[in-house]
C-alpha cells in the first residue's frame, strides 16, 4: 500500500500564529500548491482522499479531487492539534515547544501531543483497513507528523523527538506500508 500524506497549502497564519483549529482559508500560493500537487499526483491510481475538515485542508484536497472525480472523506481524527488559549496567539510571543511542554500536558483549554498521537492511530486503523493500493491523506503540521511515526513504527516518544519529518505547507510525502527502511526518510517535494 502507498499513502501520499499531504500538509495544507499555504494560508495566512503560516508560520504566524497558532491556528490549529480554526477555519483558515488558503492563501493564493495556497491554492497554486494544492493545484500543483494535484498535477504531480494526477497520475497515481488513487483510489482514496482522507481529509481533515478544516477549510485549509479541505481546499488543499479539492484539486486532486476533481481531476480524479472522487470525493474526499472528511476525517475529524485528522485535524490539527486543538491549541486551546495559544489558538491564535503569535508564535513568536509565546515561544511554545509542543513537545518539551505539551507531549503529555494539554495545552489549558487543548490537547496535548498524546491526544494527536491517539488520533493518527485512528487515522492509521482507516488507512490500513482498507483494501486498495493507493490512498492520500491531507492534515496538518501535528497529525501528519505523528501519523508519519505511526506508520513507520515509531514509539510516540520517538516521532515527537525526530527532526526528519517537518511537513512544510503544501508539501506531500510517499510511504510505502509497511515501512521500508527509505521511509525513515521520506523526501518533501
Amino acid at each position: 500500500m502507498k499513502i501520499f500524506l499531504i500538509r495544507h497549502g499555504e494560508t495566512i497564519t503560516s508560520g504566524q500564529t497558532y491556528a490549529g483549529r480554526s477555519n483558515v482559508p488558503l492563501t493564493a500560493h495556497g491554492h497554486r500548491q494544492a493545484q500543483d500537487i494535484a498535477d504531480q499526483l494526477a497520475s497515481e491510481p488513487i483510489s482514496f482522499i482522507l481529509t481533515s475538515p478544516l477549510s485549509r485542508a479541505i481546499e488543499t484536497a479539492q484539486p486532486l479531487a476533481r481531476q480524479l472525480s472522487m470525493t474526499p472523506v472528511e476525517t475529524a481524527a485528522l485535524m490539527e492539534i486543538n491549541f486551546g488559549d495559544y489558538e491564535g496567539r503569535d508564535k513568536s510571543d509565546l515561544g511554545l515547544s509542543l513537545r518539551k511542554c505539551h507531549a503529555e500536558t494539554p495545552i489549558p483549554g487543548g490537547e496535548c501531543l498524546r491526544d494527536v498521537w491517539d488520533r493518527a492511530g485512528e487515522v492509521e486503523r482507516l488507512v490500513t483497513g482498507r483494501n486498495e493500493p493507493v490512498g492520500v491523506v491531507v492534515g496538518h503540521f501535528w497529525i501528519n507528523r505523528l501519523l508519519w511515526g505511526r506508520l513507520g513504527g515509531m514509539s510516540f516518544d520517538a516521532a515527537c523527538r525526530n527532526r526528519i519529518y517537518r511537513p512544510r505547507t503544501g508539501s506531500y510525502i510517499a510511504l510505502e506500508l509497511p515501512p521500508t527502511a527509505s521511509q525513515r526518510e521520506p523526501k518533501e517535494t
